[in-house]
């Protein structure tokens, strides 16, 4: 089941107001597609991506690969995620959980070089991976925190050398 929006998703959103499109923008884990929907007035071809079936089912409007994004996409002008941030648990649920994909989208910005990314992540995962990847590739233009409970949620945007 996708991951339903929530105050991250807000986060992201309200972020998304400030980046300009591209010719491709590229939602990694849309879940319910909100992002991908608000990146379609603003870019002239959005994909969104995620491994969850009815995820890929219910995202209309826009583009839609049902699988890994590291795997399937080769390059991007804006990438966006709302990441999976828990730690895998037993079960694990891939809305939630990190079951890796952020590494693996790190190492894809790494190489694909897209010109802007937004990142929400949670200070309940792996906050200081994601900072810490992402700093030497690219420069931090806007940084959002909203706490919540027992945690802090973050929306980064930055700005990457082509």
């Amino acid at each position: 089941m996708p991951y339903q929006p929530a105050e991250d998703s807000y986060l992201t959103l309200e972020a998304l107001e400030d980046v300009e499109g591209g010719d491709v923008c590229i939602d990694v884990g849309t879940g319910t597609c909100i992002l991908a929907k608000s990146l379609a007035g603003r870019c002239r071809h959005v994909v969104a991506v995620d491994l969850d079936p009815e995820a890929c089912k219910t995202c209309k409007g826009v583009d839609v690969v049902c699988g890994d994004a590291a795997s399937a996409l080769r390059a991007g002008d804006v990438v966006v995620s709302n990441l999976p941030y828990l730690p895998p648990e037993e079960p694990v649920d891939p809305a939630i959980h990190d079951t890796g994909v952020v590494p693996k989208l790190l190492r894809w910005i790494s190489y694909a070089r897209p010109h802007k990314v937004v990142l929400t992540f949670s200070s309940l995962g792996r906050a200081d991976l994601v900072m810490e990847a992402l700093r030497p590739m690219c420069t931090v233009v806007r940084l959002a925190r909203l706490h919540l409970f027992f945690e802090s949620i973050y929306t980064v945007v930055a700005v990457c050398n082509s």
